[in-house]
């Protein structure tokens, strides 16, 4: 039961008339774009978790503080998932 997870897209080179796997993304290797991906998260879920603990130590965490917190960290991740994917450059 091993299915493809992912067939990556078969090209013909126009020259040499050549097929190969286009394995790119946005000029990536998928495996550094997942890579990428992966450090992102890691970096926002700190931010997030380090907001959190600033506000945790006023005693003072209303959900509409932490909600912020954790939306716009995600909306950030978000960005910057679609520019490594080269589906949208945004200025931050």
């Amino acid at each position: 039961m091993e299915e493809v997870v992912h067939q990556a897209n078969m090209v013909t080179c126009p020259h040499c008339m050549s097929t190969f796997e286009n394995n790119k993304v946005n000029g990536l290797a998928l495996q550094q774009a997942v890579a990428n991906i992966d450090a992102r998260k890691r970096m926002y879920c700190k931010l997030s978790l380090d907001d959190l603990e600033r506000l945790g130590r006023t005693n003072t965490i209303s959900f509409p503080e932490a909600k912020k917190i954790v939306l716009d960290n995600f909306n950030d991740l978000v960005r910057d998932i679609n520019t490594i994917l080269g589906w949208g450059v945004e200025a931050e």
